[in-house]
């Protein structure tokens, strides 16, 4: 009788018992795990609206520039700010008090000041009128004002402090106003052209719409043009209205879509509200330019309003 030998069942039998150790393990993990995932409910993965709010937002600056002929083009804010520039017979001066200048120009080009989104940035004129431009707005001159006249053009919204010349009045092009005074102090708000806002501090200012529709203002009014209204005249408050000069404002039961381009401007973020109809809540309280956190913050404690950015996008929703 023949016997056969198996010498391979010893090694089979010891790999199928290494492989129930491993199957055991594995279930014993499996077991753990959920144990630990029902008694521990609260080391749920966090949402990717959670993780995007913890990013950091860092904002965008982008330097105030002046363009001038010839397609010469300076950056007065940033690490490539000028100091001094030499233009022609025009001497350049850019200091922490904003820009100014000396020497007369026989040319009648337009320069261009243009202010982004989260700067704000000052003027001098040679006759020592000052300007002072908000964020988002631009402001077109010429370096000598000759004539009968002293005109620019602007877009935005600018604080302007002119030195008294009867002989020659100071006038302002909005794209649907125009605003003509000899001197005084008044703020221009002409960010949305079909709702320009000129607010009389010193002095009187005569404001003209579209229509030849003339109002003269004395301090404390105001003239607001509409479109499809045409020019009417209120009191106002400087402090209100001018408190952007200080580089703060405050908000009381503002409606969020009237905020919204606010936010926008003074700190050059995107604002998306999640749900349309939060353009009608009504929020309040004091804003900062460099305070953007401390005022989303005081949102959140105030109100059911939560928010988290989205790399430039600052995204506001109701608390879920």
């Amino acid at each position: 009788m023949t016997t056969t030998n198996h010498p391979d069942k010893p090694d089979s039998f010891r790999s199928r018992l290494q492989w129930y150790k491993w199957g055991l393990a594995a279930a014993l993990v499996i077991i753990a795990a959920t144990a630990l995932y029902l008694l521990l409910p609260d080391l749920t993965v966090p949402s990717a609206r959670e993780l995007v709010r913890t990013r950091m937002y860092v904002p965008l600056q982008r330097p105030v520039q002046l363009m001038m002929a010839g397609n010469v083009t300076c950056n007065l804010t940033g690490d490539s700010a000028i100091h001094t520039k030499q233009v022609g017979d025009i001497t350049l001066y850019n200091t922490t008090n904003g820009i100014a200048y000396t020497g007369t120009s026989r040319s009648s080009y337009m320069n261009t000041l243009l202010v982004p989104a989260a700067q704000s940035y000052r003027i001098t004129l040679p006759d020592s009128s000052v300007i002072w431009l908000n964020a988002a707005s631009r402001i077109r001159f010429p370096f000598t004002f000759s004539g009968n006249k002293r005109e620019v053009y602007m877009e935005g919204e600018a604080y302007y402090r002119i030195m008294r010349n009867d002989r020659q009045p100071f006038i302002i092009h909005t794209p649907n106003t125009t605003v003509e005074v000899t001197g005084a102090s008044f703020n221009i708000n002409a960010y949305d052209a079909e709702w320009v806002r000129v607010s009389d501090i010193e002095g009187a200012v005569r404001v003209t719409g579209t229509t030849d529709t003339a109002v003269t203002l004395k301090p404390g009014m105001e003239a607001i043009y509409g479109d499809y209204s045409g020019i009417r005249t209120d009191s106002f408050k400087a402090e209100g209205t001018a408190s952007w000069l200080k580089s703060k404002t405050t908000f009381s039961q503002r409606r969020l879509r009237d905020v919204k381009p606010i936010l926008q401007r003074w700190f050059g973020v995107q604002v998306i509200l999640d749900e349309p109809e939060l353009g009608n809540y009504q929020v309040s309280g004091p804003l900062e330019k460099g305070g953007l956190m401390a005022f989303l913050s005081h949102l959140e404690a105030t109100t059911p309003l939560r928010y988290y950015f989205v790399d430039n996008e600052l995204h506001l929703h109701m608390k879920q």
